[in-house]
């Protein structure tokens, strides 16, 4: 007689009120709870629902699902609950997959991940799994964390750090003052002396923004490292030596979507390990969540989690081609 062979369930880890500022937008479609719970049961995908109910609740709930037994975990929401989610499972087996519920979702898009939902439940389903590392912080203002800080996208500090905190001031906190600050910011930064530390290499540099990768895509979806790939084993350092209005200008360009030609006054490098010490303290910021100032530390975890990815096009990807090592 045949045995029936029990599907394990995946945690459904979301965030209610992801998506609130996409569900304005014409351009997306608003996908309620019970529209994700039809379609999870038309795929077959058998889940245990655990909504957050306050901040950095993600990284409980996925810390949880190690010694609760779940093999994978479905993070819905925007990049802030997938990166609280990843914060959870560092190092562990258990594998994460995203459901693209938010506004920006740059992750999504780095492991080509549809923000079609339907298409996003499809890859779900079939579950291509690979490796990939995350950026670390391990010292902000001057100190060692007690818990080290793990990023998906990049860090960064100067004007960068400055304009993520007053745009989450402006977007997320209601502070609407918050625009005269970002007004400010931009006429009246300056590049500071810093010196940056990439493994054994130091330069000093005045540049007016600093950004450390651990994939291609940034804030609005920005490429801000295009060669940077999400399991190279590497960080990419981009030093953005320009003044402000060849910033703004080189920002509104990625916006458009039309980088043009590789610009010379950017400098990149890649390293294992990164510190930075300015001249005048900085405002640093990862994945536009931790916020803190300098000197700080960055480190690379090489293959620290497990995630379900699309299926890219070599030129388009932000993974280095998977070979017969790959895991």
């Amino acid at each position: 007689m045949k045995k029936n062979i029990e599907i394990k369930k995946a945690k459904f880890i979301y965030n209610p009120h992801s998506g609130e500022k996409r569900g304005k937008n014409p351009l997306y479609s608003r996908m309620t709870l019970e529209d994700v719970k039809n379609m999870l049961k038309q795929y077959q995908i058998p889940v245990d629902y655990f909504p957050t109910r306050y901040a950095k609740h993600a990284t409980v709930l996925a810390r949880n699902s190690i010694k609760e037994g779940y093999d994978l975990v479905i993070a819905a929401g925007g990049d802030g609950t997938v990166g609280e989610v990843i914060n959870g499972l560092v190092g562990s087996n258990v594998t994460v997959a995203v459901l693209p519920l938010g506004t920006v979702m740059n992750v999504a898009r780095m492991l080509s991940i549809p923000l079609e939902m339907e298409k996003a439940m499809q890859l779900i389903k079939i579950r291509r799994v690979r490796k990939i590392d995350l950026g670390c912080i391990t010292h902000l203002n001057g100190e060692k964390m007690k818990t080290p800080y793990y990023f998906i996208e990049q860090a960064g500090l100067g004007i960068d750090a400055v304009m993520h905190y007053n745009f989450s001031g402006f977007f997320d906190r209601k502070e609407y003052h918050s625009v005269f600050r970002i007004i400010k910011a931009l006429f009246s930064f300056y590049g500071h002396r810093a010196k940056v530390i990439c493994d054994d290499s130091e330069i000093e540099t005045h540049a007016t923004m600093v950004t450390v990768s651990n994939g291609p895509l940034g804030g609005l979806a920005l490429e801000l490292a295009p060669d940077a790939k999400l399991n190279d084993h590497k960080l990419t350092v981009t030093l953005f030596n320009m003044n402000m209005f060849g910033l703004t200008l080189h920002i509104l360009r990625l916006l458009l979507r039309k980088p043009g030609a590789k610009i010379k006054n950017i400098q990149t490098l890649q390293a294992k390990k990164v510190r930075v010490i300015a001249e005048v303290p900085k405002m640093v910021h990862a994945d536009a969540r931790l916020y803190g100032a300098t000197p700080e530390e960055f480190r690379v975890v090489p293959a620290a989690i497990n995630v379900i990815t699309g299926f890219p096009k070599p030129e388009n990807s932000a993974l280095l081609k998977r070979t017969y090592l790959d895991p």
